[in-house]
């Protein structure tokens, strides 16, 4: 499992040393949706909010140990709620290349997210297909929906192989946890998300991301991109820091970049924010590796 302690430290010391401008976000509804996210009822927002507690289990691994504590259900929320509006708009989704899908599901899912569960949605190894260990300790470990910084960074491309607008042996899919296990077969790479350095049902975690796709672009720590290198980005595009993940989106023509938890989003309304600036605040931490699975893309 990841290093929890370093992470809750580094979140704190981040946050209060580090003070994102809210003026380099853009707000949602401000721009146009490309997919348009239905009004909750009072009836699903009573079933889906940031206050339900989850179930505590037990579990039997691989190996035969067994491990308890809390799992999330984002499985639900997912059947619920995001498949039908998808289902709805799948012929336009099929239609798009992959790098414009990944940008649509990302930026869909994220805002639909928000709005049930406010601006951070942040639980310790949640997943939209609920995949990682039961958890015992962990920023908001022990709520039944949300997910981390790798649980939301990867779960465009979930949802992508989910409803077979990519397929589990295409590269591009290698960071979903069916790509991710193709992968791992193949290569004869261990799957070490998990507690104890176990495996984890293939769920890819920062500890995999930082060596899945290839790398495009690496910012060395306290250093700023030159913004002409930013043309080489894309949508899609894995942000990989130590033990942390964010995610590369386009809105209106501009780069922006989106997380789970971290230090620029989350202090900034949960909101996109400008990829430039977002990426020079996170390589004051560490340095930057960003990653890429689909196909370039020239817009």
């Amino acid at each position: 499992m990841k290093n929890v302690l370093f992470l809750v430290l580094s979140f704190i010391i981040a946050c209060t040393a580090i003070k994102p401008d809210p003026h380099h976000t853009i707000r949602y509804g401000t721009f146009p949706r490309r997919l348009e996210i239905p009004a909750p009822t009072e009836e699903l927002l009573r079933r889906f909010n940031s206050e339900v507690k989850a179930e505590r289990v037990t579990i039997i691994k691989e190996d035969g140990k067994t491990l308890s504590g809390c799992v999330t259900n984002n499985r639900e929320f997912l059947d619920t709620l995001i498949v039908p509006v998808l289902e709805r708009h799948r012929q336009e989704l099929a239609s798009m290349h992959p790098v414009e899908l990944i940008n649509t599901l990302t930026l869909f899912t994220h805002e639909i997210y928000r709005i049930y569960f406010g601006e951070s949605p942040f639980v310790w190894g949640g997943d939209i297909f609920d995949l990682d260990d039961p958890r015992e300790i962990g920023i908001r470990y022990d709520y039944k929906y949300g997910f981390d910084c790798s649980g939301f960074a990867f779960m465009p491309y979930e949802v992508a192989v989910y409803l077979g607008f990519l397929k589990p042996d295409d590269p591009a899919a290698v960071f979903s946890s069916k790509g991710f296990e193709i992968f791992c077969r193949k290569n004869n790479v261990p799957d070490r998300g998990g507690r104890n350095g176990g495996g984890n049902r293939f769920r890819p975690d920062t500890i995999d991301m930082m060596s899945l796709g290839r790398e495009v672009l690496r910012i060395e720590k306290n250093s700023s991109p030159a913004p002409e290198v930013l043309s080489n980005l894309q949508p899609g595009d894995m942000v990989m820091g130590q033990g942390h993940a964010g995610i590369i989106v386009e809105i209106g023509g501009s780069l922006y970049y989106l997380e789970a938890g971290g230090y620029v989003v989350p202090p900034s309304g949960g909101n996109p924010y400008i990829l430039l600036e977002a990426l020079t605040i996170s390589a004051k931490k560490y340095p930057l590796s960003i990653r890429r699975s689909l196909p370039d893309y020239h817009r």
